[in-house]
Formats: C-alpha cells, structure tokens, sequence
C-alpha cells in the first residue's frame, strides 16, 4: 500500500514538471529610440545619452494583441512611400530578436526602425494623457468623412463618431512636412533634403525620427480627440493653442528620460534656462531648414524680456522693452503658442529653481547655479527635482483640458482651467504651484479678462449659482443622480448585449461612449424647467416654454415627433474621469460637453433679420455656444459649469458674435483668411489646418 502511494506521489510529481510552465507575463515593453533625433548621435557630447529606452505597458488581454505593422489597440502603422511607390516591410515587435534586445537599435537607415519609433514615442504620449485623464484616449473621426444624408440620418445627438485605431504614415511626404490630418484621422511624417548651406552633412532627414515632432503631432490628435471643435479656428488663440499645447507636450516628455535630464544638467551646471537639448524642439529639424539651432526655444520670449531687463541705462532699457513683440501683435499659430508654451515652461523652471535652492546651497553656498562642475550625486538629485516638478506641471496642463468650454476657447480660459482643475483634486497647494503658473502667465501677457486679479482665488472658475439649477437638491445636491442611474444601468445592459460579440474592452468603451452620448441628450429632451437655458447657455426649450427669452430663430431648430420646433442640442462629449492627486486623493467626475449653433452673417442687418425668422438664404458661417459640465459620480452633484452663451451679446459690436465676424473676415490679420475656405458661397473650416500650418 505505502508502496503503491510512493508511485503515485512520484508521477503526480513528474507530470507536474513535465507539464508546460506558465511564464509571468511582462509589465511593460522595451523600445529603443532616439532621445532627441539622429543628430544627437552624431556629436560626441551627446551621443552617449542619445539612445534610450522607452517603456510602454504591455497589452492587456482585453485589449488587441500587438501584430506586425506595428498594429496594436491604438495605433496602426502604415508604412506607404507614395512618391517611391513601395510598401516598406512592417517590423515584427514579437520577434524573439527584437524581444532579447529592446527592439530594432536606432538607424537613419532601416524603415523597421522608423516605424518602431513612432509607435512607441507615440504611445508613450498616449499612456501619459491616460494616466492624467483618468480614461483611455479615443480618436476622432471628422463628420465630413460622411455624406450630408449619412450625417442627418445619423442625427444632432450622435454628431461625434470615434476611430478605433490612429494610423501613423512614417514616409508619407517628401517634404519638411509632417502633420496631423484630421480627414484621415492620421500621422502623416516627411522626409527631405536639408536646406543649401547646411553643413551637418545629412542627405536626408526624416521628421519620424525625431522625438519632439513625433509627440508634437500625436498631442494633436488627442487633443481633437478630447475636443471635437478645437480645430474650427473661431478666434485667434484656438489653433495657437493646440500648437503651443503640442509644444508642452513634446517638451516635458524630456524630462521623463531621467539619464538624459541628468546629463543635460550636468552639462549646464543646474542650469534649464539656457538653449539646450531640453529646452529647445526639433533642433534637426530646426537645423535642416536654415535656422541656427532648434526649430523653437522654450525660453525665447522670456530671455528677450531678461536681457531688457539687464540693460542698466534707463533710455536704453525703456527703449529695448518697448520693442519687445508683445501677444497681441502676434497672430501666427506657431509664435502666439510660444507664449503659452513660455508661461507654462517658466512656471516649471521656477518651481524646479525653487526646489533645489537647497541642494544647491549645501554644495556650492549658492541657491543658484554657479557655473562650478557639480558631483554626480548632486547632479542626480537635481534630474530627479527636475522630472518631478515636470510631471507635476504636465499633468496639471492636461487636467485642464476637462475644465474649458467645448467652443471658442482663449489662453486665458485655459489658465482658469488650470487653477481650477488644480484646486479641485489638490485643494493644498504647498509649494505654490499655481501661484507660479498665473505669474508666468501674467509676464507672458496673458491676461484674463473679467478676472479683478491674477491671484489663483481670483482665477478659478465661479462654482454654479444655486438659484440657477432648475431642480429642488436632496441630499446636499443630485441634480444629476437620475442621469448617473440611467447611465449606469445602461453601462451594464449594454455590456451584457455586447459581451458575445468578440469587441475588444476599448472597442466596448467606444461604443458605450457614443450610446451615453444618445442618453444624455434623451435625459436633457426630458426637462422642462426654463432654468436649464440659463445653466447650460444655450436655448433648450422651444419658446413658448421660456417667457422673457430673447427669441432667436437663427438657432438650428428641428421638429421632433410632429410637435412643435425646438433648438437643436448636441452632446460632444460624456466620459468619465477618475483622477487621483499626489497624497491619495481621488476624484472621480462626469465630463459632458453640449453645444449648439446658429446661422450667423457677415452683415448685422442681415443677421438681425435671420434672428428675427425673415428667410436670410444660407448662413455665412455657423456661430456655437454651448458648456462644459463637471459632475461628481458621487453624489451627482455640478461641481463646475462653463459656458459660452449661445445669445450673449448678440447685437452688440463687442459680444463673441461680433469678435467671431471680425476674425473669419480677416479683420484679426492673414490667419482668419488662411483657417477658412470658400464652399458654395460659404466660409468653412480648411479641412486640413495643420498640413497648411506645418508646411516648412
């Protein structure tokens, strides 16, 4: 018997060796890169540093397994060269090769090795906006893809459809070019020749390897992502926007290459005020269309200010600063978001000076850099400040992004955006960073208008005026608890419905996202409290139901059910954030972003006659309105509104109407004429904004 046992014993043993072990599955994935860009590699004080290692998460099960391309959950790699005419052959990451040794090594050569880069620059971009957002990223698809009858068949309510995949094209231009495209939903990367006079000896360069223009590009397509309308260019400040926020994108993302900060301070003695590696964009790039260093300097605008500063004979000095370029003479995309990329990036480097006045007086007796060689240790220390401080104020930028209205954004509503947001997941703020952020942007020259000073308290937005909300609170405030319950049981059913039908998690989410949407817009069709009109901005009920109203039949209006025309809404946006501060704190939110739009013309008379119902033809272009709500999932409470009232001011010269028939005139200089076609006796947005703004 105990023989009998001991043969047991011994074959469940070996059977359990013999059997196939199950390996841990990786965490992340390794991809080597360049830092910065092919020629950092070619001079020998950066050349050491210049190839790195970035560390992506590994795909989920829920998610679609990574294939050749590279094609994954995001992204999809496309690798076409139009003007060769060849298909480039799509790079294995699942490689045994390529696995033992963190992917292809860096080479201006092989076309495996550019697709690989722009795949992992690219979702390294992506994970760090989900990790502030609190969501995954989703892609937009533009409506104009559709025919006019797919688009009113579809209807009002469902206006934003979503892309799965963001297809990124390494070679698909032979010119200084790359660009994102909202059409194609698409990166599209050139390569060229380097100007004459160039003396870096490059025969070609190649956009798609360079780091900062690959992050630059896929912050554009995230940020239309997140924001339907922040490529229709109704002011001066939306397409300086999403340059200069792409800028700030590409810039922190330095500061996450902790070996690479280390070396770059070292270089500088503490120093990130000067013009190096990690304060400067694209510097190839910069340097192959006859610029003398990088494509753009972090610090420009505020060094000009300095140096006037420095002079010391008061004519002089009076004289230099009046011949500072001040915001409001700049109107090219690119320069006018150079201040907000200087505002936000000053706030930074004055925030890491503070922190490591410290370190640096115990080694040197000096809070500030002194131009001594520093030790390595301390050297470490201050590239850790640095990228902490980095991070700090990046995830503080793309918070903000939930806190601006839906339309017509200005620099200076993304800077209450940014207190605000701020203030609302970090109620303490020790170190002053927001102090730091509205002083940067007051040296800048960004003011707030409305604002009676650029304290942080002054800046925040106003929390909602109880007297506004059209429903009795209980519970200390549900306004919105009924929609969170539909929203939810509709989560749960939908899932259910689609859990057979072999849709990856995020596919799932897609689908979830554009049927809440629906619900939303349902839940709002449901009010009748004319106080809705005053909370949202917009005209909700038709007008018999609002008296006292002005009444302007220029609003897009529709018939629904045979009853009486009402305004037409749109739901932009319904996602959830859960968002989680530096000491553990969470705060989980609703994001719902409605809009609307009017008929709007170029002449006042005429548009006070279309306001009136009189038959005014086709609109010159469409004016919208709309407002971002902030809903805790808690409780249900409307913790922020912001709003851009769809009547405010709309006969008088100095209202957003009047300011918006300026711009798209051409009354605020050549950017309203080059952001805007003429289409069947119409202004409309150039469908492809950053092909013509990226050009050279």
């Amino acid at each position: 018997m105990s023989e009998m046992g001991t043969r047991a014993e011994v074959a469940a043993v070996d059977a359990a060796f013999l059997e196939p072990p199950a390996y841990p599955r990786p965490s992340m994935r390794m991809l080597r890169v360049y830092a910065f860009d092919p020629q950092a590699s070619k001079d020998l004080n950066t050349a050491v540093m210049n190839d790195a290692v970035i560390a992506i998460p590994w795909e989920e099960h829920w998610e679609e397994q990574l294939k050749a391309g590279p094609s994954g959950e995001y992204i999809e790699v496309i690798d076409h060269d139009p003007v060769s005419g060849v298909f480039y052959a799509p790079v294995d990451l699942n490689h045994p090769h390529l696995l033992a040794q963190n992917g292809l090594p860096p080479s201006e050569g092989r076309p495996q090795f550019h697709q690989q880069m722009v795949f992992a620059v690219a979702m390294k971009t992506i994970k760090l906006f989900e990790r502030a957002l609190g969501r995954s990223i989703i892609w937009a698809r533009e409506v104009s893809q559709e025919s006019d009858q797919a688009v009113r068949d579809r209807g009002h309510h469902r206006q934003p459809y979503y892309e799965k995949k963001l297809r990124i094209h390494p070679h698909a231009l032979r010119e200084a070019n790359a660009y994102y495209s909202p059409e194609k939903t698409a990166l599209l990367f050139g390569y060229f020749k380097p100007a004459e006079g160039d003396r870096s000896g490059d025969q070609w360069v190649f956009t798609c390897l360079s780091q900062d223009v690959v992050a630059h590009e896929t912050t554009h397509a995230i940020l239309h992502g997140i924001h339907r309308r922040s490529i229709e260019s109704t002011n001066i400040d939306i397409l300086a926007f999403h340059e200069g926020f792409a800028d700030i994108v590409a810039l922190f993302q330095h500061f996450t290459m902790t070996e690479v900060v280390a070396h770059q301070i070292s270089h500088s003695r503490g120093s990130l005020r000067g013009d190096s590696l990690l304060t400067g964009l694209a510097r190839q790039f910069g340097q192959a269309i006859g610029r003398k260093g990088s494509l753009r300097h972090a610090l420009a605008i505020i060094d000009a200010q300095r140096e006037a500063d420095a002079i010391e004979d008061p004519a002089a000095h009076e004289a230099a600063r009046r011949n500072l370029p001040t915001i409001g003479d700049i109107t090219e995309p690119h320069e006018r978001g150079g201040y907000l990329v200087a505002a936000i990036f000053d706030a930074f480097v004055t925030i890491y000076e503070r922190r490591t006045a410290d370190l640096l007086r115990i080694a040197t007796g000096s809070s500030t850099p002194t131009g001594a060689e520093l030790s390595p240790d301390l050297v470490r220390r201050l590239a850790n400040e640095a990228s902490k401080a980095s991070d700090h104020i990046l995830r503080m930028c793309v918070r903000a992004l939930d806190y601006i209205p839906p339309v017509d954004m200005h620099f200076g509503e993304y800077l209450r955006a940014i207190i605000t947001a701020d203030a609302d997941l970090v109620p303490q703020d020790p170190l002053r960073y927001r102090v730091a952020v509205a002083e940067s942007f007051r040296k800048c020259g960004i003011t707030v208008p409305g604002c009676m000073s650029m304290a942080p308290d002054s800046l925040m937005w106003e929390a909602p005026d109880l007297a506004e909300v059209p429903t009795p609170h209980v519970r200390g405030g549900d306004l919105f608890s009924s929609l969170l319950l539909k929203l939810y049981l509709t989560f749960a059913a939908y899932k259910r419905s689609k859990k057979d039908q072999g849709l990856s998690l995020r596919e799932q989410n897609l689908e979830i996202v554009e049927h809440n949407e629906w619900r939303v817009w349902e839940w709002l069709q449901q009010q009748t409290d004319p106080r809705w009109d005053q909370l949202l901005g917009i005209h909700l009920l038709p007008d018999a139901l609002v008296p006292g109203r002005p009444v302007l039949k220029s609003i897009a209006r529709r018939s629904y059910k045979g009853g009486e025309p009402r305004p037409v809404v749109q739901v932009y946006s319904t996602r959830a954030a859960r968002r989680w501060g530096p000491d553990g704190q969470e705060l989980n939110q609703l994001v719902i972003q409605i809009a609307q739009k009017r008929a709007a013309y170029f002449d006042a008379e005429q548009q006070a006659l279309a306001d009136l119902g009189e038959p005014c033809g086709e609109p010159d272009f469409w004016f919208r309105g709309g407002s971002t709500l902030l809903i805790d999932l808690r409780d249900g409470r409307l913790r922020n509104v912001i709003r851009k009232r769809i009547d405010y001011a709309a006969e008088d010269e100095t209202g957003r109407l009047a300011e918006e028939r300026r711009f798209r005139m051409g009354d605020d200089g050549p950017l309203a004429m080059a952001t805007y076609t003429e289409v069947k006796g119409q202004t409309a947005p150039v469908r492809e904004p950053f092909a013509m703004m990226h050009r050279g």
